[in-house]
């Protein structure tokens, strides 16, 4: 955050890669979901080419398409350590046509998405993801810790990777109304952050927190209860942690959503092509944003249109 008036640089991450990988055609199993991408050899050139894309339109940063490897998913600790790799080598694949751009390696939820509930025990969480961030290690540049519903997971995600000397990026997903899927505040959420990095993860480097997956209403809900407390937004400026944000244009998600246990993908909202996206992602800037992205189904023509604008107007280069 960054004084206001000031034209400050946004940082663009890329948009949902899974999504992306079936539109172009990868079956959608229901099972490992973008999983697929890594597991069957066939489809790693169409993961490098959809990781290619979102950089040919102007993302910074492409997240290695690991997020669908964890227990919930029924991937072994074998098996998480095998497919981690294979995702950050073909990330390295991709940003080879464009040296400058730097590659998030995903910390994902590790039973369930959107499901505070469904929480692993704490030391169980602090192992699953180191072995996580070691495999993704030789490749990444930093840690995203992403769709997260809970603090908890977020520390999880911190204390995991802590040792292995990489910037880490915390995003939340939220609720309609703009909590935390836990029910905890926006504002509430980064003061406990804070406070934790501050206090037992001193040697992490805070690149960034941010909030995605969700609705896009949520998300400026989000940012306004943070931008309201002026203190807090201090202490994130003092310690030069970015806000973020990358929703998805899914409809709303039930509660008690899981991939197990649903049929099909999760239907698409009709009112949010790219010129709504865009108004939103404006929207966040204004609201002290300074990393955007998108989520699932926000695909790299919306990637450009923000990489465009925003250069129009002097954020970009």
């Amino acid at each position: 955050m960054t004084t206001p008036g000031i034209r400050r640089r946004i940082e663009l991450l890329d948009g949902g890669t899974g999504e992306e990988l079936f539109r172009r055609g990868m079956p959608d199993d229901r099972k490992i979901w973008s999983a697929g991408a890594l597991v069957h050899p066939e489809h790693h050139e169409l993961l490098v080419d959809v990781h290619g894309s979102f950089l040919r339109a102007g993302s910074d940063f492409i997240t290695c398409n690991n997020y669908g490897v964890t227990p919930g998913v029924s991937f072994s600790e074998e098996e998480i350590v095998k497919y981690c790799d294979v995702a950050g080598r073909l990330a390295q694949r991709a940003r080879a046509s464009k040296p400058s751009s730097r590659i998030c390696g995903s910390l994902p939820p590790l039973l369930e998405s959107y499901r505070p509930d469904r929480l692993v025990e704490f030391d169980d969480g602090l192992h699953l993801y180191s072995v996580i961030g070691s495999a993704l290690r030789p490749y990444v540049d930093l840690f995203l810790g992403e769709t997260l519903s809970t603090v908890e997971e977020a520390k999880m995600a911190i204390l995991g990777v802590q040792d292995l000397q990489k910037p880490v990026m915390i995003s939340f997903t939220l609720n309609t109304k703009g909590q935390l899927r836990s029910g905890m505040s926006a504002d509430d959420a980064i003061r406990e952050l804070i406070h934790f990095t501050t206090f037992y993860a001193s040697t992490t480097r805070m690149h960034g927190v941010l909030f995605n997956c969700s609705q896009p209403e949520a998300i400026s809900q989000a940012l306004r209860c943070v931008q309201a407390n002026e203190d807090l937004a201090t202490s994130l400026q003092e310690r030069d942690i970015r806000l973020g944000a990358y929703a998805n244009r899914l409809t709303v998600i039930p509660e008690d959503w899981a991939l197990a246990e649903s049929s099909e993908p999760q239907a698409m909202r009709t009112d949010l092509e790219v010129e709504q996206y865009l108004r939103f992602v404006m929207e966040w800037i204004d609201l002290g944003a300074e990393i955007i992205g998108g989520c699932c189904g926000i695909g790299p023509e919306y990637i450009e249109s923000i990489h465009n604008t925003l250069q129009a107007q002097g954020h970009r280069e």
